[in-house]
């Protein structure tokens, strides 16, 4: 189990990517797709996954 003590936060790689990933889907969706809007926006959404599941890892006291 992690620490929760630790500096460690998680919340702003969850907090960044889905803002990075919700430009990029905007994008898409206004066809406005340059050759990495698609790619770009496909791997910000696994760091934002990535993130919310590690900081619900860390957090898990407050959800129980």
């Amino acid at each position: 189990m992690m620490n929760t003590n630790s500096k460690f936060r998680p919340a702003p790689l969850a907090i960044g990517a889905f803002i990075l990933s919700v430009i990029a889907g905007l994008l898409i969706f206004l066809a406005v797709v340059t050759g990495m809007t698609q790619p770009v926006q496909v791997w910000l959404s696994f760091i934002f996954v990535l993130g919310v599941v590690v900081h619900t890892v860390v957090n898990w006291k407050q959800f129980t």
